[in-house]
């Protein structure tokens, strides 16, 4: 038993190759793997035979026109939502909340990488922490650090790592 998920590929608008099955055109190279596919007897669907200058990419919008990865607007707004609402309402989170934000917040930094200071704070919190049912207060320094996040994510157009050949 094998998964395979997630296969890219570059080539240019132009080179569309027409795929009998889903009634559709797909670059010329997606269009040989179906067909080899089929052949091979390896199921797929249509609805993930995506392509395009912007794709989601494991969460992450790649967008080749502007050669840039960024977060999905909705995405970047339910991050920036989660950090206010620690920095303005929370009083005390527990242990397990504490790691699910930390872990929302790493996810980000793959194209938000200058901004892991702002975490520094929440794991200086968590140190030495191990129940999860515990609860951590939340001081002004975290509220300060996550409301700095939160403003820097919502400013920021992502992380521009590609270079055009």
């Amino acid at each position: 038993f094998a998964y395979m998920d997630d296969f890219f590929s570059a080539q240019a608008a132009n080179e569309l190759a027409f795929y009998k099955p889903y009634n559709r055109s797909f670059p010329r190279n997606q269009t040989r793997l179906l067909l080899l596919w089929d052949m091979l007897g390896v199921p797929h669907s249509e609805d993930k035979q995506l392509f395009g200058t912007e794709l989601t990419v494991i969460g992450f919008l790649v967008d080749s026109k502007r050669m840039r990865i960024s977060l999905p607007e909705d995405s970047r707004r339910a991050f920036v939502a989660e950090l206010r609402s620690w920095a303005k309402h929370a009083v005390r989170r527990s242990f397990r909340d504490w790691l699910a934000l930390a872990g929302y917040a790493n996810w980000s930094f793959n194209v938000f990488p200058l901004l892991k200071p702002g975490l520094s704070n929440v794991y200086a919190k968590m140190k030495d922490k191990e129940h999860l049912d515990a609860g951590i207060t939340i001081n002004e320094a975290v509220r300060r650090d996550l409301s700095w996040l939160a403003n820097h994510v919502e400013a920021s157009d992502g992380i521009f790592l590609i270079k055009s050949v």
